[in-house]
């Protein structure tokens, strides 16, 4: 079974909220196994298990039920990345929610969107697909919390849903919720999602650049089939974003999958490899892309692969290739 994978920008503005609601963000991260250096770099891959589980355990120790939903009014449009950037090039708010249901998963595996709508009214629905306390309640708040936000930005800042629905328990203070949506919530209810008027989904989008579209479209799309659904893949994506920060380990790896090293080395074992394996194989793609298509200096690019100086990573190419880099390029 893989693991869901969530870009790391999800955890923006948590460290600023937690701060201001009088705790410490490293105490809270250090206890799912993260460390702060993870705000360096939002394109980070982590286990969407661990995000889900530090929102919990956060919203428990400062005794904010609302955490989820106060952390979505801290995040934008950037989050999503180029998801976003196709949904603010799309030529009417309908093909904006077409966008986010069909490239969501690259962004985060946490959940998905889906467009309901029938005799004018409409509904954009939120499952949640990690197993989290109470239906996920703070990834589920979080999303649709962003989700209402950046409607107001396609729509205007002036528009309210019809109604908003949560699979959730309700929180003691419900005050957050009618501040943030102004509009009636109900809690425990058959799904989570947003109820708005369809005639909406016609609006155009200011933004819309055919052009700009089709581009963005085309990096997603190569994203997707460039995407292997397999745990060594989502192994080898850790990796990739943690050697040239230096940080790559088996435990740093172990800690972003949300499991134990033991684990993570007993899962590979049963796909015929290692961890070292793995690891080899990513720094020699990377190796290998370089070379072939930058000017990027050695010393450099032994930086890049997470080596501590130019002989090692000599020293491995060769072995792995039989030649010295220079000779490569």
């Amino acid at each position: 079974m893989n693991v869901l994978l969530v870009k790391t920008a999800s955890l923006t503005g948590f460290p600023e909220l937690v701060r201001e609601l009088g705790g410490q963000p490293e105490d809270l991260m250090k206890q799912v196994g993260l460390g702060l250096s993870l705000f360096d770099d939002p394109e980070q891959m982590m286990s969407s298990e661990t995000l889900s589980e530090l929102f919990d355990l956060s919203a428990k120790a400062l005794n904010c039920p609302c955490l989820g939903l106060l952390l979505s009014q801290r995040q934008g449009l950037s989050i999503l990345g180029p998801v976003g950037l196709i949904m603010r090039q799309s030529p009417t708010f309908y093909d904006a929610i077409m966008a986010l249901q069909k490239y969501i998963h690259l962004r985060s595996e946490a959940g998905t969107f889906s467009l309901e709508v029938d005799q004018g009214i409409a509904i954009i629905k939120y499952s949640a697909s990690i197993n989290g306390v109470d239906h996920s309640c703070q990834v589920t708040d979080l999303s649709l919390g962003i989700g209402c936000h950046l409607m107001r930005l396609y729509i205007g800042e002036g528009w309210n849903p019809r109604a908003v629905y949560f699979q959730h328990t309700p929180a003691p203070d419900l005050s957050p919720y009618n501040r943030i949506f102004k509009a009636p919530v109900s809690f425990q209810q058959t799904f989570s999602g947003l109820v708005f008027d369809a005639r909406i989904l016609h609006a155009t989008i200011g933004s819309f650049e055919p052009e700009i579209q089709q581009f963005l479209g085309q990096y997603l799309d190569d994203q997707e089939r460039t995407r292997k659904p397999d745990f060594i893949h989502q192994v080898s994506l850790i990796i990739q974003g943690l050697l040239p920060k230096g940080q790559c380990s088996l435990q740093a790896v172990a800690h972003l999958l949300g499991l134990k090293e033991r684990s993570l080395q007993r899962r590979l074992k049963l796909e015929a490899t290692t961890f070292q394996r793995v690891l080899d194989q990513v720094r020699q793609n990377i190796a290998q892309q370089y070379l072939q298509t930058t000017a990027t200096d050695l010393t450099v690019l032994a930086q890049l692969l997470g080596y501590a100086d130019l002989s090692i990573f000599s020293k491995a190419f060769k072995k792995w290739f039989g030649i010295a880099p220079s000779q490569y390029k």
